[in-house]
C-alpha cells in the first residue's frame, strides 16, 4: 500500500477549502426578485399589467433563492470540514513518521557486539 505524503494532503486540504470560498461566493451572487425585470413588464395574476411580479411570483423565487442559499451553506461547510479532517489526516502521518524514526529496530546484525 503507497504511503501518503502528509505535503500532498496538505496541499489537497487547501485546495479542498478553496472550495468553500467558492461556494460562499455563488451564494451571494444568488439573488431574489431585484432590479427590473430583463424581460420586461409581468402581469399581475388579475390581467393588469404592472411593473413589479405578482406576490405569488416574488415568494415563489424568494423560497426558491433561500432554499438553493441553503444549500451553498452545507457545501460550503462540507468542503471546510473536508480541508480540516485532510489536515488532521497529513498532521497524523507526520507525527507517525516522526515516532517511527525514533523507533526504528535495526535486524541487520549490524549493532551486535
Amino acid at each position: 500500500m503507497p504511503h501518503s505524503d502528509p505535503d500532498s494532503l496538505d496541499h489537497v486540504a487547501g485546495r479542498v477549502e478553496v472550495l468553500h470560498d467558492h461556494f460562499k461566493d455563488s451564494k451571494q451572487k444568488m439573488v431574489g426578485v431585484s432590479g427590473p425585470n430583463p424581460f420586461g413588464d409581468i402581469k399581475h395574476p388579475d390581467n393588469r399589467p404592472g411593473e413589479h411580479p405578482s406576490e405569488h411570483a416574488v415568494t415563489a423565487l424568494h423560497g426558491f433563492k433561500d432554499r438553493m442559499h441553503g444549500q451553498f451553506d452545507a457545501a460550503a461547510e462540507l468542503m471546510k470540514s473536508t480541508g480540516g479532517a485532510l489536515r488532521d489526516a497529513a498532521r497524523a502521518l507526520r507525527e507517525t513518521d516522526a515516532a517511527a524514526k525514533d523507533s526504528i529496530t535495526v535486524k541487520d546484525g549490524s549493532l551486535d557486539l
